[in-house]
């Protein structure tokens, strides 16, 4: 594990600002209701550090809590969704950051998909990763790479 490595990010407009250390325990997209929702996006792909990791500057995020434990951040100011933020594993709270809120996302690779089971129907991304029913550490893996469509190819 790279302890040294360094990232940030932040809002739309930059009122909030954060900045990672280490690496981070999952890259993965999420095809969950409540993220496409929170996201207005058909999948949202999210980097997960533990809280320690992460350091807020700037305005303070505005967070609605959209389950018991479950708190997701925006921008109180231009509305950007920042993070997923609940318990982890071992209780311990972690964040998940939206990757496009990264200063440079380019070096972060997504490794899965999460929550397969609630992929809007006529979306699909073409990459040959494992998709899970749930989260990433539900085994196994439904399928890797996308599902066939029956759609004619170009």
């Amino acid at each position: 594990m790279n302890k040294e490595l360094r990232m940030t990010g932040g809002c739309m407009c930059g009122a909030v600002r954060y900045e990672t250390r280490g690496e981070p325990f999952l890259i993965n997209h999420c095809h969950c209701r409540s993220c496409r929702k929170h996201n207005g996006a058909a999948v949202v792909t999210l980097v997960g550090f533990v809280a320690d990791q992460v350091r807020f500057s700037g305005d303070e995020r505005k967070i609605y809590q959209s389950s018991p434990g479950v708190g997701r951040a925006f921008c109180r100011n231009c509305g950007t969704p920042l993070t997923w933020e609940g318990p982890g594993n071992d209780s311990k709270p972690i964040f998940e950051m939206h990757i496009s809120t990264f200063d440079d996302p380019n070096g972060l690779q997504p490794t899965a998909h999460a929550f397969d089971s609630e992929r809007i129907s006529w979306f699909d991304v073409a990459d040959n990763l494992p998709r899970f029913k749930g989260f990433i550490d539900d085994r196994p893996p439904l399928r890797r790479g996308p599902v066939n469509t029956g759609l004619p190819s170009d």
